[in-house]
């Protein structure tokens, strides 16, 4: 694949993140950026709830989900709009947990959208691991940002080495986990 190809395939970014709930995705390295970017669009009123997602890190002894979710409080967002799943320690559990949680608070039946809010890089492979498991009604969504820890974008990833690196192992595992299972192409 070319530079080009790639970026098409990895980078994705809905022009518009309106849905039913937000999916933050958990980060240790880029929380800041995943709930400012949660605020944003549930103040902008494109989300009525969030949902923060992300266990125990294990290098910083916090739950990503609930250090997040606590920003997001501090920021203005009620807590009764707020759900927490603290189990998760991959994109997978990340999936799999949230939905079962979705499922409990809203019912999945009156899920017609989720928005995921992840790292720009991480976007497409979120985006199927969430279409490999999501009843075939719900649209899906990609809010993505640009971490502070790995700062490069679509426009530029391809000219710094960990640009390269990062969207090159993305691209390693969509394929590793599209051969298991865990995902379903776009």
């Amino acid at each position: 694949m070319t530079n080009e190809e790639i970026t098409k395939y990895v980078f994705i970014d809905d022009e518009n993140p309106t849905a039913n709930i937000a999916l933050v995705f958990g980060t240790w390295n880029a929380q800041k950026s995943a709930v400012e970017k949660a605020v944003e669009i549930f103040k902008r009123g494109l989300v009525p709830k969030i949902i923060f997602s992300g266990g125990l890190n294990e290098n910083s002894g916090m739950v990503e989900s609930e250090s997040m979710a606590n920003e997001a409080i501090k920021s203005g967002i009620a807590s009764e709009d707020i759900y927490i799943e603290n189990r998760s320690t991959n994109t997978l559990e990340n999936v799999l947990f949230s939905l079962a949680l979705i499922d409990k608070e809203l019912g999945l039946e009156n899920v017609n959208a989720i928005t995921a809010i992840m790292k720009n890089y991480h976007s497409r492979r979120v985006l199927m691991t969430l279409k490999k498991h999501v009843p075939n009604h719900i649209i899906l969504k990609a809010a993505p940002y640009k971490s502070p820890q790995y700062d490069f974008d679509r426009n530029n990833w391809m000219e710094s080495e960990l640009g390269k690196e990062k969207v090159s192992e993305e691209v390693s595992k969509i394929e590793k986990y599209l051969i298991k299972g865990d995902l379903a192409e776009l």
